[in-house]
């Protein structure tokens, strides 16, 4: 199975792109000085332009397109406004220098005075998306209080949702075709045996600062610790998982789970229509699946990552889903 070389330490797409170009005799054009965040496909005369970090990878996908599925309350009324389910969303600005452009009843310190008639729990995150980076679950006005503090140091704009219990799946859209699903599962701490769980839990903070990303509330760990009938100065056994609701993302231990390239009917169809909706090609729709009913999307990513595929051993998959995009791309070169 074609993999990556371990040694190649460009961001995924870049090496994914370039092995395309190798195999189909095209050009990979490197334009970021072998860093990989800027470089380019050729072949028959034509050229795309891709990229990583904050460049849309995919030329398939329209700057109009992309732009307002990084905005989660614009996707959310792009979504509604075609009759899609899509779970509530409620857009609350945290910066206030801008704040006599704005109709009132919007800010954070509204969001605090209403505090007490809202349905807690509820889940906060970014409204443009930040790798998990302030996503979490708040569980009363204390909380909420506190998250409005911390999260205005790193971002102006935050979104307010339920929380949904219930099975959260990622599909995969590139031309209107659902390539693959999986389950995302929580992230938590695994243990060594050679440590407490607070030991654990102090590493994973540690990574995530050096990541850029927020920590892991000090609140959610003792939680997880109750419901798990454990203290934080008990020796984390070797192997033992430990779930922190919240964040699924990789950062945190977050994986993919029950990968199938056979995506559940319901689940492709409203993907691929919240996709056509935002007009994106090539989308990554994460959907909620309440037992017994119908899904709703969560959120829509006009710029998923593949590392998903290579985390799990589907490269192979990952380059021919970036094959099929280039070859469109440039016009169907041989």
């Amino acid at each position: 199975m074609p993999s990556c070389s371990a040694s190649d330490t460009r961001p995924f797409n870049a090496r994914l792109v370039d092995q395309v170009c190798a195999r189909r005799g095209w050009h990979f054009i490197d334009l970021d000085g072998g860093e990989g965040y800027l470089f380019a496909a050729e072949a028959g005369g034509q050229r795309v332009l891709s990229g990583a970090g904050a460049i849309c990878a995919y030329p398939s996908n329209s700057a109009t397109a992309h732009t307002i599925a990084r905005d989660k309350a614009f996707t959310h009324s792009v979504l509604v406004s075609a009759g899609l389910a899509s779970v509530p969303t409620e857009l609350v600005f945290l910066e206030t220098a801008r704040q006599h452009l704005r109709a009132p009843g919007r800010e954070g310190q509204d969001l605090l005075a209403r505090s007490g008639s809202l349905s807690f729990p509820v889940f906060a995150k970014p409204n443009r998306g930040a790798h998990g980076d302030f996503a979490e679950r708040i569980d009363g006005p204390a909380e909420l209080e506190d998250y409005l503090r911390r999260a205005a140091r790193r971002h102006d704009q935050i979104v307010i949702q339920p929380v949904v219990s219930a099975p959260e799946y990622r599909v995969l859209v590139v031309g209107g075709k659902a390539r693959f699903q999986y389950c995302k599962a929580e992230g938590g701490l695994v243990g060594t045996g050679e440590g407490s769980w607070q030991a654990r839990f102090e590493y994973m903070n540690d990574r995530l600062r050096a990541d850029a990303l927020s920590p892991i509330p000090e609140a959610g760990f003792v939680q997880a610790l109750l419901a798990a009938g454990m203290k934080a100065g008990d020796l984390a056994p070797s192997g033992a998982w430990l779930p922190l609701p919240g964040r699924r993302n990789l950062a945190i231990g977050g994986q993919p789970l029950d990968f199938r390239t056979s995506v559940d009917p319901h689940l492709a169809e409203l993907a691929c229509a919240a996709s056509a909706a935002l007009g994106l090609d090539v989308a990554g729709i994460d959907l909620f699946q309440p037992p017994g009913q119908t899904p709703v999307v969560l959120e829509v990513n006009g710029n998923p990552s593949f590392a998903s595929l290579e985390a799990i051993g589907r490269t192979d998959l990952a380059l021919q889903i970036w094959e099929d995009i280039l070859v469109a791309a440039l016009g169907g070169a041989a």
